[in-house]
């Protein structure tokens, strides 16, 4: 019994190291080519890694959203946006 602990713990840990050497998606996002957004293009969200915070910016701004698509795979996409609406007072 004395024996199976510490081989448990090695193969735990083996697990774990394996999972923190993956990049994240973030560190991924930085690789993958951005395109450019265009009226009617299709897009296959699955999950939200990153948009960009533009609420401290005023009138139309450009934004990029990162996601993972249905198959897995990263995407980035620039587009416009309207930040904030400023009535000039």
């Amino acid at each position: 019994m004395k024996r199976l602990i510490p081989l448990t713990l090695a193969a735990t840990l083996g697990i774990a190291g394996t999972a923190w050497a993956q990049s994240s998606p973030s560190q991924e996002a930085e690789e993958v080519q951005a395109v450019d957004y265009h009226y009617g293009m299709s897009l296959d969200v699955q999950k939200v890694i990153h948009i960009t915070d533009n609420s401290d910016k005023v009138g139309v701004v450009p934004a990029t959203i990162i996601f993972l698509d249905s198959n897995g795979k990263l995407h980035k996409v620039n587009y416009l946006e309207l930040g904030r609406y400023d009535s000039g007072d």
